[in-house]
C-alpha cells in the first residue's frame, strides 16, 4: 500500500499496487484498503472494469459488500446494536465508515440476519430493524440493471 495524494477518490488499484489518499482517517483508510484489497484479489486492475457504467457500478457494489463483510463480523454488530442505537456510535464501536456499515446490515444473509436476533434478545430486535431501514434510506437503490 501507497499513500499518495494524487489519488482521485479515497484509494484506488492499479497494476498490482494500491494507492490510499495521504488525508484519509484511519476508519476511511482502514475501509479504503478492505476495499482495494478485494480489487486485488479479484484482479480487477486487468479484468474488472469494462467501461459500461452500471457493470462497474455493480462490481464496486459487489466490492464494497466483500470488504464490509470482512470489516464486520456477525458477533460484533450485534454487539455494537446491544451498545447504541445511534448509526455513527455503532460505526465508530466496529471501527468503520457509516457507508460500510450500512452496506453490511444491507447484505446480511438470512442466516446471519437471525443470528444478530438471537444475540440481541426480544427486548434489541427493533435495533436492527431500524438500522436496516436507516441504511436502506441512506443508500442509494441498484439502478436497473444493476
Amino acid at each position: 500500500m501507497i499513500e499518495s495524494d494524487s489519488v482521485r477518490g479515497w484509494g484506488d488499484y492499479r497494476d498490482g499496487v494500491i494507492r490510499v489518499h495521504t488525508t484519509l482517517v484511519q476508519v476511511e483508510a482502514r475501509c479504503t484498503l478492505a476495499h482495494e484489497i478485494v480489487h486485488h484479489e479479484h484482479r480487477d486492475d486487468i479484468l474488472g472494469y469494462c467501461g459500461v457504467g452500471w457493470l462497474d457500478t455493480r462490481l464496486e457494489r459487489q466490492v464494497h459488500a466483500a470488504a464490509a463483510r470482512r470489516l464486520i463480523i456477525v458477533p460484533e454488530l450485534a454487539d455494537a446494536l446491544l451498545w447504541s442505537d445511534d448509526p455513527n456510535e455503532i460505526a465508530e464501536q466496529l471501527v468503520v465508515d457509516t457507508r460500510t456499515l450500512y452496506t453490511r446490515v444491507i447484505d446480511l444473509e438470512r442466516v446471519e440476519h437471525d443470528d444478530v436476533y438471537r444475540r440481541l434478545g426480544r427486548s434489541k430486535r427493533r435495533a436492527l430493524d431500524d438500522l436496516h431501514a436507516f441504511a436502506t434510506s441512506r443508500l442509494p437503490a441498484p439502478r436497473a440493471g444493476e
